[in-house]
């Protein structure tokens, strides 16, 4: 049985736009327009070499003719063709340079307006009340140049591409975050709370959430590229050096399974450190209506976005730090967290205390409240039925394997180990998911506790920031009238939230949807 209730309120409340000066109105939609055309300037040069890879594709004719000429053996034929590859790199080349010459922008204290198209122009208009948030990215190969990139998000475009993206220069940039924040760049009279964590916190939230596979991706990546670069008996010698680094180590662990906790092993230290990097000097600051988050060592990184377009904030734990007592606050916002380089978490590996009392002070308009409504004892194995099988069939299967093929017992336990630390750690989560997951409200802003895979998570929103509350229930559930929760959230795309086993009265009061639980029959 499925009972769904629609939120009717917008999924994020605009304000009349008051960033222009009364002096200055903004321009009308006849004047406005061509006023700001002739005002638009290009984006920074360096913006064509970033165009070149768009149209590489064009090489595909002079590979083409050299790779047929190479199986005719027509080496003149291919000489005398040259022209026409000479053409085809001019070719990549002019079109960079007209994207790049097609692309101008103008911002002032009403929005941002923008044209584009090499072939089919586009005219582009963002109010300034519509921007949810504005990045800008300065990579350490760009700052000798004072050249950094612009994001600018709105709630219109997908979650996987900004709205518009662009270099400028640094002072075009800081000029730009400055209108988004809507105070001058020098005023810190504005500045309404900041947090700077210590720097023990950041390694440890690096610690705690580095993953080993990204790491692996990253030092493959090095190794391939540096055989390509600087020679294959680089990246021979880099391999070998593995293979040996694996036999000394084995400690009478198979050479393969010590590779493996080896490789692990590494690619958790280069993914603990890239997270290092992207998150160390964070520093958030909360001016007026907007939050300043900024940090990153080989890219800096500043973002400004408005404390109303957040669809939810997530105070994050894993089995570990869950022990610890620690606590992480991540963003779910238009524009925020969007690439993997970005930062993520705004207040990191804090206690309960700090973790509350800055989130109050960055975000008052987020209130976590103590749980109301939670899952009955009755319900434990409803939060223990995913973990338990692999629990019980992981180990089973290798003292099976064992036994079929003997010669291969180093090995087979190796992997069943390791295969059975996940599907425990699993079981832990799930258990602290049973003695924390619930929900609860507090005037508008409504709490969910629950876990997601291997985190614990704690979610706060206000009621405008649901798209749909889903409370769905069995037939084994309608005995005792419980239900499972689930709550979609606006942002760019849906994201989920599912609690299990609550009270169904309890959770047609808690979101005002006012209906009954259907009856037994």
């Amino acid at each position: 049985m499925r009972r769904a209730v629609r939120s009717t309120s917008p999924a994020c409340r605009r304000r009349t736009p008051t960033a222009c000066k009364p002096s200055s109105p903004p321009p009308t939609r006849k004047e406005g327009p061509p006023m700001r055309k002739a005002a638009a300037v290009h984006a920074h040069p360096f913006s064509m070499l970033t165009f070149l890879y768009r149209f590489l594709f064009l090489l595909i004719i002079p590979l083409a003719r050299g790779f047929l000429s190479a199986l005719t053996g027509d080496l003149l034929s291919w000489i005398s063709g040259a022209w026409m590859d000479i053409l085809t790199v001019l070719l990549i080349f002019l079109l960079a340079w007209k994207k790049w010459d097609s692309f101008k922008y103008y911002m002032d204290e009403c929005g941002i307006f923008y044209t584009s198209g090499i072939f089919f122009k586009h005219e582009t208009f963002i109010p300034i009340d519509r921007i949810c948030t504005c990045a800008v990215m300065r990579p350490f190969w760009l700052r000798p140049l004072k050249v950094a990139r612009l994001r600018v998000d709105t709630i219109a475009r997908g979650a996987n591409k900004a709205d518009v993206s662009f270099y400028s220069g640094e002072r075009e940039a800081a000029r730009i975050l400055s209108l988004c924040r809507g105070v001058p760049e020098e005023s810190a009279d504005e500045v309404h709370a900041a947090y700077r964590p210590r720097i023990s916190g950041v390694v440890f939230l690096s610690l705690f959430t580095s993953n080993s596979f990204l790491g692996i991706v990253f030092i493959s990546t090095f190794i391939s590229q540096a055989g390509q670069i600087l020679g294959q008996e680089l990246a021979d010698l880099m391999l070998a050096t593995f293979e040996e680094l694996s036999r000394r180590v084995a400690f009478g662990l198979p050479p393969i399974a010590a590779g493996v906790a080896i490789a692990l092993l590494v690619g958790w230290l280069a993914a603990f450190l890239l997270n290092l990097l992207q998150t160390k000097n964070l520093c958030t600051l909360r001016v007026g209506d907007s939050l300043h988050v900024s940090g990153g060592v080989l890219v800096e990184k500043e973002y400004v976005l408005r404390a109303r377009d957040i669809s939810f904030v997530d105070i994050r734990q894993s089995l570990l730090t869950r022990l610890l007592g620690r606590y992480s606050v991540f963003l779910n916002a238009i524009g925020f967290n969007k690439d993997k380089s970005d930062i993520s978490a705004v207040i990191p590996f804090s206690s309960r205390r700090k973790t509350r009392e800055q989130l109050s002070r960055l975000l008052p308009e987020y209130t976590v409240s103590a749980r109301t409504l939670k899952p009955n004892l009755g319900a434990i194995f409803k939060f223990l039925i995913d973990p338990f099988w692999p629990c019980v069939l992981i180990p089973a299967g290798t003292v099976v394997a064992c036994w079929l093929l003997p010669k291969w017992t180093g090995l087979i336990g190796f992997a069943g180990f390791m295969l059975s630390l996940p599907a425990i750690w699993f079981l832990g989560v799930r258990i602290l998911d049973f003695l924390s997951s619930g929900v609860s409200r507090d005037g508008d802003c409504y709490t969910l506790r629950y876990s997601n895979r291997y985190y614990l998570h704690t979610v706060v929103f206000t009621f405008d920031k649901i798209a749909l509350v889903n409370v769905r229930q069995s037939i084994l559930q309608r005995g005792d009238r419980k239900c499972d929760l689930k709550v979609s959230t606006r942002a760019e795309g849906r994201f989920r939230h599912h609690i299990r086993n609550l009270d169904w009265d309890g959770v047609v009061a808690l979101f005002d949807a006012g209906d009954e639980a259907p009856s037994k029959t």
